[in-house]
């Protein structure tokens, strides 16, 4: 960095040229750029240095499908993986855009609404009004390192909606999210939001699909379990979209005590 002082106000228009030649010594050393740490591998790199060479573009030690084990306090120990790599093109929702990391099982259950008409939820007002868009950006959010907290990005995240008349897409701004059906199998046509988004990486990979879904698996203490999507179902006003328990999508009352396993950007 060349600095350069103006000490005495000129009486008169100046124009100054400068040449600065520069020259250097080759000297052997364990950092890349501008003090960025050169990374081993996402298992073992600090939240900093993952950030760090996420921004310089230097992800080649890290590969979706990669695990890292996160401490959640109070909630255990949980495992996140690479979800995603590739840039967006067209999407209007950066939920799938760039480096993408998602929960690889269930933190804990939650009803998206516990508010009930007549035995039935609610999908009014969709992801964007859910009490669990609430509790994950707030319970959920508050229970990770504050080292990750640091480095996760605010993400623009595009929703669909129920059949309630007059509703369109939702559009919110979100640290942690929830998936849609188009980020897990490519498509649902109970998935109003589908088209915004696209399928992250890591499904891409394991070729999951509506009818062959058993890439979508995530398990709960140990065994296979429903967890929530963050798609309103567009045929009802009560429901959400879930991952059953084999893979396959389905779609519960809102006010069910499903899995939460949300996912988050480093950008």
């Amino acid at each position: 960095t060349l600095t350069v002082t103006l000490d005495k106000v000129a009486t008169e228009s100046v124009t100054e040229e400068y040449t600065c030649k520069l020259e250097f010594n080759a000297v052997e050393r364990d950092t890349i750029g501008k003090n960025i740490p050169t990374p081993v591998s996402f298992e073992s790199d600090s939240w900093s240095t993952i950030a760090a060479n996420v921004k310089s573009g230097n992800t080649s030690k890290y590969n979706v499908g990669d695990t890292k084990e996160v401490d959640l306090g109070s909630f255990g120990t949980h495992t996140v993986r690479i979800a995603n790599k590739s840039a967006c093109e067209s999407e209007t929702s950066e939920t799938a855009c760039g480096f993408v990391v998602e929960f690889a099982d269930i933190i804990t259950k939650q009803e998206v609404n516990s508010i009930t008409n007549a035995g039935v939820g609610t999908n009014v007002g969709g992801w964007k009004d859910s009490e669990i868009r609430t509790y994950v950006n707030g319970t959920i959010y508050n229970a990770l390192p504050i080292e990750l907290q640091n480095v996760i990005t605010t993400t623009k995240v595009i929703s669909g909606h129920g059949s309630t008349s007059g509703e369109t897409n939702f559009e919110t701004q979100d640290k942690l999210y929830l998936l849609n059906a188009q980020e897990v199998w490519n498509g649902n046509s109970y998935d109003t939001s589908v088209g915004t988004s696209r399928q992250l990486d890591y499904y891409k990979n394991q070729g999951v699909t509506t009818t062959r879904d058993d890439g979508a698996i995530k398990q709960y203490n140990g065994s296979n379990f429903y967890w929530w999507l963050r798609s309103a179902c567009s045929g009802v006003t009560y429901g959400f979209l879930n991952v059953y328990d084999s893979g396959a999508w389905n779609y519960g009352n809102a006010f069910a005590s499903l899995g939460v396993s949300p996912a988050f950007r480093i950008a």
